[in-house]
């Protein structure tokens, strides 16, 4: 069973760096300033699938500008 991790951070955007810290099993709840920036997070998090050997499921809730990443192994 995995130990899932929730942290949760105020920034601008989700970046490669915030994906590629992440632990297989952690989720992280980014709040972002607009429903944009949670497109972008979302796309930057599918488009790093495949670099960082792992998927990442994505959650977005557009009423708060949340985006919720969870690193999962393939």
């Amino acid at each position: 069973m995995l130990n899932l991790q929730t942290i949760k951070n105020n920034m601008e955007k989700v970046t490669r760096e915030d994906l590629r810290n992440m632990q297989m099993g952690e989720t992280r709840t980014f709040d972002l300033p607009n429903a944009q920036a949670c497109d972008n997070g979302k796309s930057v998090a599918y488009q790093m699938q495949n670099l960082l050997g792992c998927k990442f499921s994505v959650s977005t809730d557009y009423t708060s500008n949340k985006l919720t990443i969870t690193k999962n192994a393939i």
